[in-house]
């Protein structure tokens, strides 16, 4: 399946930077998922769960509002604040 690169930065540290499948974020108006080369678009997002899949593998974090940028099968996300989900 084809990739999309990600990353996910705060104003502290990027928490975290590689290739997925796909993205889940919680966008102003309900859950955005993005696919690789998914037309560009920006969006704020709300507070929630960010879901990154790749091979089967999730990784999840918790997300306190910010931005997204898709563009070029790229996603960066500008994080307000933002953990590792446990």
């Amino acid at each position: 399946m084809s990739t999309t690169h990600v990353e996910i930065i705060t104003l502290e540290k990027m928490m975290y930077s590689g290739d997925v499948e796909s993205v889940v974020v919680p966008g102003a108006e309900g859950q955005l998922g993005i696919l690789a080369n998914h037309a560009s678009l920006m969006s704020i997002l709300s507070s929630g769960l960010i879901r990154l899949s790749s091979d089967g593998d999730e990784v999840s974090f918790n997300v306190n509002g910010g931005f997204i940028e898709v563009g070029n099968n790229s996603v960066t996300i500008l994080a307000d604040s933002c953990e590792p989900n446990q």
